[in-house]
């Protein structure tokens, strides 16, 4: 089937599957984790991040409705403990962090639909929202006394990030919510030898009521949504959220004694009979909160562009697939869900795979339910020089010492073509050059530069449109097809590696047909062999545009390249190369 898409330079051929897709214009959300407000963003950020920019890019192209979203998590203790070490206020230390994390994420290329914050009216009203309808005629939450920290020298209970000592699992230091060391989630109690971070002190337990969900009862749905949606979770998700699951899900609280937080909806005080003062003192539990912001966040967003929310985030009861839907009836269906995507690091898993499906089915709406995640996308670690970073150990490389350092395509190019989610990634300074030098200096980047400054100095700064090599097309489209799968299913380092094969193909042709012989021999056959070759890297020019966007733009301007779509173009009419640029500078 062949479209015609700009009949002045270029033809563009979809496949049926494409066009079918651009025609379904499927709800995508794409849920990126929340970075703390307590710090700047560093390199650890963008590797478990820029995949989901890539997928936010790639989703837009083939013409689906994307709500990418995240924003700065603003509460918790994490930020009580940074805001005590400034001498500022919670909100303004958060407010702080938060422009930074904005322009941070801005210099690196993001394009959120929604970045926003915790602390924002919006979150606060749809989290309090939440809650009370969960609170509601629900034995799913219930009151229970139990034990909570407590500093007698600082007079106060002692939220979870107070609270530091010994895992009692695999005996390594951890903080009050979980383990770095074994995975675990923790709460403060379960600690050996716990500490109080604010004074050294050693806490006591007090008993205190909370709220609780009953995870445990909650435990066959969210099983059953694992079996159903395993296979399209990355590795490491699927093994820790199989341990949790084996060993069996306790309830949790979804309360704390804290002062800075989400407060509980004004209903919880009745519901669960609660006195002023146990009211007051209360507040959302921050995980029962901050996984909430993908929903907040796309229904702003919805709100502010006349969307409808829940064409984003309801979907039917039933487990209905729409890839098993037939030819034209994949493009009308009309019980397509829309599609979920959470991507964050390893240390993220269980608040993905089990407490936000525990707190969707929790609220469920009856025929119309909360849409539970489909594709986790969980990345290990970045180490230096084979430590782990850590704010707290000051070990990290912020993202604007790199951008300040390196070029942002570089940047993302290293980290998208490394991160992974079977092994830690080891960055050094010597390895990131290593990586950028071979790949897009001499690869990429000579391809391209190579070739269109031979038709600038060789050819007077034009090559007649001629037909490129039918083995050349046939690659290109399966190259299409092939990094389009893979993108979808969020294998993001397989789909840039993937690509990165034609920039090989490209100069591997390039040495074979050796044009400074065959300008001298043979003019036309040197014309139609470079034509191939631009027709490669007019392609690369869309390919790679989700991963490498700003080097993609370049290309496309000087080849005069549409970039509003993910499909093969081939060049149609004479191209002009006028003044160019070295692509990518050597380290």
């Amino acid at each position: 089937m062949l479209i015609l898409i700009n009949q002045n330079l270029f033809l563009c051929k979809i496949s049926e599957s494409m066009l079918e897709s651009n025609i379904m214009k499927r709800k995508i959300l794409i849920g990126l984790s929340w970075p703390y407000a307590n710090g700047r963003l560093h390199i650890g950020h963008v590797a478990s991040s820029l995949p989901a920019d890539v997928l936010a890019r790639y989703h837009r192209l083939v013409g689906n409705d994307v709500s990418f979203i995240t924003g700065s998590d603003c509460y918790g203790t994490p930020i009580l403990v940074a805001a005590k070490n400034e001498g500022i206020t919670p909100l303004q230390l958060s407010d702080k962090y938060h422009a930074h994390h904005t322009a941070d994420f801005k210099s690196i290329g993001f394009t959120f639909d929604n970045y926003t914050k915790t602390t924002s009216p919006y979150h606060n009203k749809f989290v309090a929202d939440f809650h009370a309808q969960m609170y509601r005629d629900n034995p799913l939450i219930y009151a229970k006394s139990a034990m909570q920290l407590y500093c007698e020298d600082c007079n106060k209970y002692l939220p979870d990030r107070y609270v530091e000592g010994v895992c009692p699992h695999c005996k390594e230091n951890a903080k009050g919510d979980s383990c770095d060391g074994c995975g675990k989630i923790l709460e403060p109690e379960d600690l050996l030898e716990p500490k109080c971070k604010l004074c050294s002190g050693s806490p006591v337990p007090r008993n205190t009521r909370q709220l609780y969900l009953k995870l445990s009862a909650l435990e066959k749905q969210i099983r059953d949504h694992y079996d159903f949606r395993k296979d399209t979770w990355a590795n490491n998700a699927v093994g820790l959220t199989g341990r949790y699951l084996n060993e069996g899900l306790i309830d949790r609280a979804i309360t704390r004694n804290i002062e800075w937080g989400v407060p509980l909806p004004a209903d919880a005080k009745e519901i669960f009979n609660l006195d002023a003062n146990e009211f007051n003192e209360k507040k959302i539990y921050i995980w029962a909160e901050n996984v909430l912001g993908y929903l907040s966040a796309t229904a702003e967003f919805c709100e502010k562009t006349g969307r409808d929310w829940r064409e984003f985030l309801l979907s039917s009861s039933g487990k209905h697939n729409c890839e098993g839907c037939p030819g034209a009836k994949k493009a009308s269906c009309k019980s397509m869900p829309p599609l979920h995507y959470y991507v964050h690091a390893k240390d993220n898993i269980p608040f993905h795979s089990i407490i936000l499906p525990g707190l969707l089915l929790a609220n469920s709406r009856g025929e119309q339910s909360y849409h539970l995640p489909d594709i986790i996308v969980s990345s290990e670690y970045v180490k230096i020089v084979g430590d782990k970073m850590s704010k707290s150990k000051g070990n990290l490389i912020t993202i604007e010492e790199l951008v300040s350092q390196y070029d942002t395509d570089m940047i993302r190019y290293y980290f998208l073509r490394n991160v992974n989610d079977k092994k830690d990634v080891n960055f050094t300074q010597d390895d990131f050059i290593a990586v950028i030098n071979a790949e897009l200096v001499n690869g990429f980047g000579n391809l391209v530069n190579r070739t269109l400054s031979f038709i600038k100095t060789k050819m007077d700064g034009t090559l007649k449109s001629s037909k490129p090599d039918k083995a050349v097309i046939t690659e290109i489209e399966k190259t299409f097809t092939d990094v389009g799968e893979l993108i979808h299913a969020g294998k993001i380092n397989r789909a840039l590696v993937r690509g990165y094969e034609l920039v090989t193909t490209g100069n591997k042709l390039f040495d074979e047909y050796a044009p400074w012989k065959s300008i001298k021999e043979n003019p036309e056959k040197c014309n139609q062999d470079i034509f191939t070759i631009v027709t490669i890297i007019a392609n690369l020019a869309n390919i790679l545009s989700p991963f490498i966007p700003n080097a993609t733009k370049k290309i496309a301007e000087w080849l005069s390249v549409p970039q509003d779509d993910f499909n093969i173009h081939i060049p149609t009419k004479t191209i002009t190369i006028n003044e160019i640029e070295v692509l990518f500078k050597r380290l």
